[in-house]
């Protein structure tokens, strides 16, 4: 339904200083007078057409969760899981590469936790539904055990007690808890810590568990009989509740206790752990995760380390390098453990396992050979988008969990992906596509015209030049960071918006001189705030800000965000105000095409003055924020139509249409949509989860005003008045209304205008609405007095 907006006396003032008020019920214009067509009127959804399934642009192998069968019966399996939209757990013979099923966990995005019960099963922890599953990776089946502890999101960790009981590690609740196989009993220990939310590691080793926590580093150990537990001494060096350090493995592993503890999940130091000793007795830099291996004859643990398995006696201190390298970023195994290959090639117990990319490898100790297969050998799982943007061609850029990014084209729907890191923010400047990337809050400046090389994650052909070039990182700054929000081009400045590393709070703004390659990074002032999105107007960046931490924070310590103006050359803010009282996020800023200003302020849509970031006015779009304290976007986007006055508003978990001359509203009546971006054709792409979808919301208002002249005799006047009718016709709203008589100059209408003499006179008269549809009439009016 469209909305029709009548006006019988519209508001003095230039143009930007009045807005229609023909408003949805959850939505309404304040401007400090009231506006000129009576109170809000409730709205229903746009005409537009539903959304259309474009594709599903991002697919990668993400193999978290894993674990290997190798009986005596000569069974030799590996079984893990994919993370993805659902994520989904398959087995594959460890012999030749056979891919044997493949089924979904349903609800699950992911998993970390695996362990393999005393029936034989695998059982799953899962995460964003902390769900339990078993698999029998022989059947092929997959049994939905539901959560075991109510209110918990993630399953960090499981390991098999030498019963028939499973232990697991979860969060938010920092709880441990128990599973019977046999009989589907859960014991609930309650939580292990009070200064963290991340129970992140668990292993057991001779009856008792042993639990690590992350984001405020913990080791306790668990007696499953009564319940106590005990805080264990960390490392030398390391401090108890440190919360930039965590514990990201426990594993047991010939009577000793492997603990990776450290600032970088990717690679930390491998402690051992001589439980009999109550002592830690060695050390291995550089170690990545997940899981650990038995010893080999020799007494050697198998870690990947510096990009190499390798192997690690730390009693002695031996380090053998084995030669088989997995190039990049990342290199850690999956589901690692020793099989009989049943090959003469491969001797006795070969070690195998997975790379995080699906890969499986296999090292023979005996012969010293080992192989890495040509590629994953499961399947990829869509990913869910976390960014998107439009490019300067008219393609989508899209950025994934756990994932790259890619570029669609809405024109045939067709995908390039890049295999690539988590991709949070991206920009087409028309010379660069910058890319945002997690962790470590790194940017990446690439060049579409140029061959793919990112020796990271997805290496071009020899010789090739860098490309994403990694422009800057902040990795070892001294206030940690891990993600970008934003990225704005300001002349030869790159300004990004950097969020906090875990559990930490106050963002930062990075700023790169394209010209000398060199970058800063500015606090700006910002405490415990962090920035949200950017808006430029010239050669000022216009910031707004959140009081959340990273994931996983507390509480906020602050209860308002605010805004700034900054100008990155000089390194100087401007000014900073709280436009909206009581607003804890400014989520979305954007300028529009006449140079306004906008936020959205917690479900507050405001216009602010560049010059000194007061307020204009204010539309209220919705009564709930929505979203969550991660991602920005997951509560406000802003974007304005590329064709018209007009803004597109994702708010209180909906999605509005708002003219910006007028402040007309609409809302189109769709929701569940994480993201969008607005294509140059005025249509919209929205991505929910993996899948991205196409829609025309019938936005444009191509339908002029009508307007029409009368004339009424005001009380205690001799001569009439003339009286300007004016009606929006397309839903923009109405922007100017105007006059001239007897061919004078034009004048804004306000209300009846007296007429000064008698006899006839020429009136004629105009309306604009908020798309600049125009429309003007004239007639002759005769004067005649009343008597």
């Amino acid at each position: 339904m469209r909305r029709r907006t009548l006006l019988t006396a519209a508001l003095a003032g230039p143009p930007v200083a009045y807005a229609t008020s023909w408003l949805p019920a959850t939505a309404s214009t304040t401007t400090g007078t009231d506006g000129p067509g009576g109170p809000a009127r409730a709205l229903g959804p746009s005409s537009g057409t539903a959304p259309e399934l474009l594709t599903v642009p991002i697919t990668d192998v993400n193999m978290v969760g894993a674990q290997i069968f190798g009986g005596s019966d000569g069974e030799a399996l590996l079984c893990g899981v994919t993370s993805g939209e659902p994520a989904k757990v398959s087995a594959v013979d460890a012999r030749t590469g056979e891919a044997l099923f493949t089924r979904p966990l349903p609800g699950a995005g992911g998993a970390y936790a695996t362990a393999i019960g005393a029936d034989g099963n695998m059982y799953v922890g899962s995460y964003s539904n902390a769900g339990l599953y078993r698999v029998d990776p022989r059947a092929g089946t997959v049994d939905d055990l539901g959560s075991p502890l109510a209110g918990e999101t993630f399953l960090f960790g499981l390991a098999a007690g030498a019963d028939s009981r499973i232990y697991g590690a979860t969060y938010p609740g920092t709880r441990v808890f128990s599973f019977d196989v046999n009989t589907a009993e859960v014991h609930d220990f309650g939580s292990v810590a009070a200064d963290t939310k991340y129970a992140r590691a668990i292993g057991v080793l001779d009856g008792a568990v042993y639990v690590g926590t992350s984001r405020g580093a913990h080791l306790f150990r668990l007696d499953p009989a009564s319940g106590d537990t005990t805080e264990l001494p960390l490392p030398a060096g390391l401090t108890p509740g440190d919360t930039s350090v965590s514990v990201f493995d426990v594993d047991a592993s010939g009577g000793l206790l492997y603990v990776r503890i450290g600032v970088d999940i990717k690679h930390a130091p491998l402690y051992a752990f001589d439980p009999a000793t109550g002592s830690w007795i060695g050390e291995l830099a550089n170690v990545a995760g997940l899981g650990l291996s038995a010893p080999d004859a020799d007494g050697l643990v198998y870690v990947m380390h510096d990009n190499e398995l390798t192997g690690w006696d730390p009693v002695s201190g031996t380090v053998t390098a084995t030669g088989l390298v997995y190039p990049g970023r990342v290199w850690n195994y999956r589901g690692v453990g020793w099989v009989d290959l049943g090959d003469p090639e491969w001797p006795g117990q070969t070690l195998t396992g997975w790379f995080w990319r699906g890969e499986m490898w296999r090292y023979n100790p005996q012969t010293g050979a080992h192989s890495v297969t040509d590629g994953p050998t499961v399947p990829g799982e869509p990913a869910e988008m976390i960014s998107l943007e439009t490019a300067r061609d008219g393609t989508i850029l899209a950025g994934g969990y756990l994932a790259g990014f890619a570029r669609i084209d809405p024109a045939d729907a067709s995908v390039r992906f890049h295999r690539f890191s988590q991709t949070e923010s991206l920009l087409d400047d028309g010379e660069s596509v910058w890319v945002g990337a997690y962790p470590d809050a790194r940017g990446y400046r690439y060049d579409p015209d140029q061959p793919w090389n990112s020796v990271e994650y997805s290496p071009g052909p020899p010789g090739t030049a860098p490309n994403p070039e990694k422009v800057w990182d902040l990795h070892d700054h001294a206030d940690p960071q891990d993600r970008i929000f934003a990225i704005a081009r300001v002349g030869d400045r790159v300004v990004a918006a950097t969020g906090p590393r875990s559990p930490t709070f106050g963002g930062a703004l990075v700023v790169h001189d394209t010209g000398t390659g060199d970058y800063d990074v500015r606090d700006v002032g910002l405490g415990d705030r962090a920035v949200c999105d950017l808006a430029v107007i010239g050669d000022v960046v216009y910031c707004g800000t959140w009081i959340h931490g990273g994931s996983g924070a507390p509480e906020p310590t602050l209860t308002e965000g605010d805004m700034f103006a900054y100008d990155p050359v000089a390194d100087e803010v401007l000014w900073r105000t709280k436009p909206v009282p009581g607003a804890t996020s400014y989520a979305g800023v954007v300028a529009d095409r006449d140079g306004r200003l906008w936020t959205i302020a917690d479900t507050t849509l405001a216009e602010i003055d560049p010059a000194d970031g007061t307020v204009v006015r204010t539309i209220e779009l919705g009564d709930t924020v929505g979203g969550g304290r991660t991602f920005p976007n997951t509560v406000a986007i802003l974007r304005e139509a590329p064709d018209a006055p007009l803004l597109y508003v994702k708010s209180a978990g909906r999605l509005w249409q708002v003219w910006t001359r007028t402040g007309a509203v609409t809302d189109l009546g769709v929701s569940g949509y994480r993201l969008f971006t607005v294509l140059p054709d005025g249509t919209l792409a929205l991505a929910r989860g993996a899948e991205l979808f196409h829609w025309d919301p019938a936005g444009d208002d191509g339908s002029a005003p009508q307007v029409s002249i009368d004339t009424v005799y005001v009380s205690g006047e001799r001569l009439p008045s003339v009286k300007v009718n004016a009606e929006d016709a397309g839903g923009s709203g109405l922007w100017r209304v105007e006059y001239r008589l007897d061919h004078g100059p034009w004048t804004a209408y306000t209300g009846p205008v007296p007429l000064s003499r008698p006899g006839m006179h020429r009136v004629t008269a105009a309306a604009v609405d908020g798309a600049g549809n125009r429309e003007e009439t004239s007639r002759p009016v005769l004067a005649r007095p009343r008597r």
